[in-house]
């Protein structure tokens, strides 16, 4: 498993482990792969030792730098392109990379094998831009190529990665040779860019494995409807909501931030938060409060 993330989303990233320990049901250990950057505190790094010694199995914080010419997203920053590396770093035959603004609500193992084809990694299509001709992406920013408009589009906050594939298909260095192209300037950063290396080369994940809580995002910005409604229709998008195996609050819209009231996978971050903060409690390490985003 790989997380990334500097010191302000540490508490995120520990309630994300906890939920991942918690919910692990395979024989095999569990190894955590933390790559931060030189913004972690000695408290910081303690809270995710603590955390992380729960598991059965490895437990590392790599130090990484990540430099890019600008990041467009207000709550992202630059090492969420350390999602882009870590294969390149990682010795291990699978990597199963999740954001830190994730739960895990059943075991995350069975993301652990082989990948369809010959593709580097499996991934959900993104319910906001479920296509490259979705209106906020779109010709204009992403040239399609040999694609067509219709091409899925996924969302890199839960991946399933094959290492040895992602190395001889060199992903990490043409994302750099990218990042490195004053024309290229991503809407989304690290996501458009792996979409746009990758040429439409990934297989599509069941959509339980990336869950957005999108009922309470559309009353929170005012929205009835979502592009991604093309393929995943309202009702059934509420039918993952109630069975989510991975859920992820996407957005600035984050249960530690803001107020998600009675919506119920608000809650679920929520009581994963309580159990994370016990777990630091108990090792006597400091932690922010739970109970107030």
């Amino acid at each position: 498993m790989v997380l990334c993330f500097d010191s302000t989303y540490t508490w995120p990233a520990c309630v994300a482990i906890h939920s991942v320990i918690r919910t692990w049901s395979s024989a095999e250990p569990l190894n955590i792969y933390c790559l931060c950057d030189s913004s972690l505190t000695a408290t910081d790094r303690a809270m995710v030792e603590a955390v992380g010694r729960q598991a059965k199995g490895e437990v590392r914080i790599i130090d990484v730098e990540i430099s890019v010419p600008e990041i467009r997203i207000a709550h992202l920053s630059a090492i969420a392109y350390a999602r882009t590396i870590a294969p390149e770093l990682i010795d291990a035959a699978h990597l199963a990379y999740l954001d830190c603004d994730v739960i895990a609500c059943t075991s995350i193992h069975p993301l652990l094998r082989p990948i369809a084809a010959d593709y580097p990694l499996a991934a959900a299509r993104d319910v906001y831009g479920p296509e490259l001709a979705a209106p906020h992406i779109g010709p204009q920013r992403f040239p399609f190529g040999r694609r067509a408009g219709t091409f899925p589009y996924f969302n890199s906050g839960v991946m399933a990665i094959d290492v040895a594939r992602w190395r001889e298909q060199a992903v990490t260095r043409h994302v750099k040779a990218l990042m490195r192209d004053p024309e290229w300037r991503p809407a989304l950063d690290d996501q458009d860019t792996l979409n746009y290396v990758l040429d439409g080369r990934f297989e599509m994940l069941d959509p339980r494995w990336n869950v957005i809580p999108v009922d309470f995002l559309n009353r929170s910005f005012g929205s009835t409807s979502i592009p991604g409604d093309r393929y995943v229709p309202a009702e059934y998008q509420r039918d993952l909501e109630e069975s989510p195996w991975v859920v992820h609050y996407l957005t600035d819209r984050k249960p530690w931030l803001v107020d998600y009231g009675d919506d119920p996978l608000g809650r679920l971050w929520q009581a994963e938060a309580v159990e994370t903060a016990d777990v630091l409690d108990r090792a006597r390490v400091s932690r922010p409060s739970p109970s107030s985003p």
